[in-house]
């Protein structure tokens, strides 16, 4: 398969369009909570900016490309901006743990959707593939490779409409990092820019996401357990 350049801002527009989705299924999940008390709608107001904000600013550092014109957004450093923006609004409105459970659990859907755009922007493309399915990008001289921002996409919404069917468990939180962490980096062996390296820089953040929130696991499962 060829994909030619589209003289569309498709990936921008894929990357709103995954936000808004994830948006979308966190007010789903709150509605209630939001007839109620309606400052929790200044949380929509965060989470767009620190999203972007972080997710470019993330890419700048990593890369070391500081070029606003065709810089991407880093999939980590969108988590970092959504993860701070519900932490920052449960200060202003407090005890709100719905909003920080539901934003988790989104972030396997909003990466699913926004790596569409990485697929018609030619980004983020696979290791060298003759087979089924393969794709090109003339525009970029990239010969035949995976598509594994398909793959990529198919596999985290798959993994979102099964954890959200247990998202009253109350380890959720917990799970969905881990499972998002796993997938991450195991995917990543497959893309074109891991050729040549033994371990990526999304892999490595992968394994210290995993880490800390075992971390984070354990001392809080301690500290439920002194309190009974």
């Amino acid at each position: 398969m060829i994909i030619n350049k589209i003289n569309f801002p498709i990936y921008g527009i894929m990357i709103v369009s995954s936000i808004l989705a994830g948006m979308i299924y966190i007010l789903l999940n709150i509605k209630n909570l939001i007839k109620k008390d309606r400052r929790l709608l200044l949380y929509f107001i965060l989470v767009f900016p620190f999203t972007i904000i972080f997710g470019i600013y993330f890419t700048m550092i990593t890369s070391g490309d500081f070029s606003l014109t065709r810089i991407g957004l880093s999939s980590y450093g969108g988590l970092i901006g959504l993860i701070l923006s519900a932490i920052i609004f449960n200060f202003i409105v407090p005890n709100n743990n719905k909003i920080l459970k539901y934003t988790i659990i989104s972030l396997p859907l909003i990466y699913g959707i926004s790596k569409l755009g990485c697929f018609f922007a030619g980004c983020c493309y696979g290791i060298p593939y003759n087979g089924p399915l393969n794709v090109s990008y003339p525009f970029n001289d990239v010969y035949n490779v995976l598509p594994i921002q398909l793959i990529e996409t198919v596999t985290f919404i798959i993994a979102f409409i099964i954890l959200n069917k247990y998202k009253n468990n109350s380890n959720i939180i917990y799970i969905t990092i881990v499972v998002g962490a796993v997938l991450k980096g195991l995917l990543d062996f497959f893309r074109d820019s891991h050729i040549n390296q033994i371990i990526s820089a999304n892999q490595i953040f992968s394994i210290l996401l995993i880490v800390l929130v075992c971390v984070i696991f354990i001392v809080n499962k301690k500290k439920k357990i002194k309190r009974n």
